[in-house]
């Protein structure tokens, strides 16, 4: 009568029951199938995301696969760039921006701290005798990002020679790049030392490719998420922000194993 019998061991659905179970298996399955393609309407479409482009580069790209893979219909456009513009002329939807959080007339929530600290080529340091940091300042090249601001006192040279003892002088040798992914670049390639962020050398150091030679500093900057106010119920923003915070924590969460 209601498909099923009773036996010592517990119970067991009888033939009439199982062709019960799988009509009403299938029904829910097309429910499910019904409600997530619903929800997925709403999704669907372009995003157009603005971040610094080492962020994109180093710490962005290498994750996008679970996001393609979790939002197949949502097709994300990235813009590579560090000021506010496109979000007053309406040209981005979301953004990412590392500084200080002082963002007048945008919604802005923080994403992520960061930390700092001097970045040796791995290949270059494995062959040399005295890896001593004030060693390592006095004879290797320092790379230079051109592009940092006075505000980011820890992303430049001077207070990093001053804490070791070693007098800033013209002398010293320096090559000067755009910006810092392509200064952690070529420090990856053996050409000298960079004053590196962890959130974009990260996969460079778990690589063996570069490494600190002096201890990590929280940076005075943190990453933001930044966006439109009137974004905020965007259904595609709120995809891809709940996505980001879940691969930020997974990110903070390594950090910590690794006491950074």
């Amino acid at each position: 009568m209601f498909g099923y019998l009773r036996q010592p061991r517990g119970v067991v659905l009888t033939n009439a029951g199982r062709r019960y179970y799988e009509r009403l298996s299938s029904i829910f399955t097309q429910i499910e199938r019904a409600t997530k393609e619903l929800r997925q309407e709403g999704i669907d479409g372009l995003l157009t995301l603005s971040a610094p482009s080492s962020f994109i580069r180093c710490w962005l790209i290498p994750r996008l696969a679970s996001f393609q893979a979790l939002y197949p219909g949502l097709q994300l456009k990235l813009r590579g760039e560090s000021d506010l513009l496109s979000f007053r002329n309406n040209q981005a939807d979301i953004g990412i921006r590392f500084g200080t959080g002082n963002y007048p007339n945008l919604h802005t929530e923080q994403l992520m701290s960061d930390a700092v600290t001097i970045l040796a080529p791995s290949k270059r340091v494995s062959g040399l005798r005295d890896i001593r940091p004030e060693s390592l300042l006095r004879t290797q090249f320092l790379l230079e990002d051109s592009s940092i601001q006075p505000t980011e006192p820890w992303n430049t040279w001077q207070p990093w020679l001053r804490e070791i003892g070693v007098e800033f002088h013209p002398s010293l040798r320096k090559l000067q790049f755009s910006d810092s992914n392509l200064t952690l670049a070529a420090c990856a390639e053996g050409l000298g030392l960079c004053v590196g962020r962890y959130s974009i050398a990260s996969q460079l150091i778990l690589d063996r490719k570069v490494q600190a030679i002096m201890p990590w500093r929280i940076h005075e900057f943190a990453y933001y998420l930044v966006l439109n106010p009137a974004e905020v119920e965007n259904l595609r923003v709120i995809a891809f922000k709940q996505w980001l915070m879940g691969q930020v924590e997974s990110f903070e969460s390594m950090r910590a194993d690794n006491n950074i």
